[in-house]
């Protein structure tokens, strides 16, 4: 059986000599001076992972409320075995969508914990997509899979021109993959070089990914991992969280 306990009854538990009050107290000052070290509980989570490098690597972010307070929490997590193990996060001190400097602090965090070249992929759905974190993958050497807006602009890695990748996405048929021939610029004017895969799901509906250091015919497999880190959000536990239960009731 499992259970909540609170200082008060540790205070009871504490030496029969001491008065209570005062062992409340003496618990009350370490936990006010306690700071959790959460580079060293990344460390211990990735241990847990029941694999070896290389990994690959989830990146999402899950939001629900208590009441009208939101609970916005942005993950990278290791995929294995049908789901995500997280490893680094940070909760967002708003509702609603994150930005590119988010994503460049948790990619630091993450990468305390995990070496560029100990990574098959980080791959992330279509918000993390943003020039700038763009940048910062490619500036450390590590390989990504990113799902793209089908508004979102592409065209040679000059920069010359671009297009809404859309426009190439149309020239599938329903269920029919595309690769386009040549490597797309994403960025603006200091493009990041991607293989681009398209697929078109319904009559305008497109999945277009950008792999950048990754195998282009293993794109649609990779990125199917991305599910991995959604099966971990629906994870009884986290449910009860969102419940607002205990994630072990």
């Amino acid at each position: 059986m499992q259970t909540t306990t609170n200082l008060a009854q540790l205070a009871h538990a504490g030496k029969p000599e001491v008065e209570t009050d005062s062992t409340y107290r003496r618990l009350q000052r370490f936990f006010a001076g306690f700071e959790f070290g959460y580079q060293r509980l990344g460390r211990f989570l990735l241990d847990l992972v029941p694999t070896d490098p290389p990994y690959v690597a989830v990146l999402d972010r899950t939001e629900w409320h208590f009441g009208q307070t939101a609970v916005n929490v942005l993950m990278i997590g290791i995929a294995k075995g049908g789901i995500a193990y997280p490893v680094a996060w940070s909760v967002l001190e708003h509702g609603g969508g994150s930005g590119a400097d988010k994503h460049t602090e948790l990619l630091k965090q993450f990468l305390r914990l995990v070496e560029p070249d100990e990574l098959r992929a980080l791959v992330a759905d279509r918000e993390p997509a943003g020039s700038n974190f763009l940048k910062a993958l490619d500036q450390r050497e590590i390989p990504f899979l990113i799902r793209l807006k089908k508004d979102r602009r592409i065209g040679p890695p000059s920069g010359k021109w671009s297009l809404p990748v859309k426009m190439f996405a149309r020239a599938c048929q329903p269920e029919q993959t595309s690769q386009l021939p040549a490597p797309k610029g994403l960025g603006g004017a200091e493009s990041v070089e991607c293989q681009v895969t398209t697929q078109r799901l319904e009559e305008d509906s497109f999945l277009i990914l950008a792999g950048h250091e990754v195998d282009p015919g293993s794109m649609l497999d990779l990125y199917r991992k991305r599910w991995e880190i959604l099966a971990f959000f629906a994870a009884p536990g986290v449910q009860r969280l969102r419940a607002g239960g205990h994630p072990y009731d």
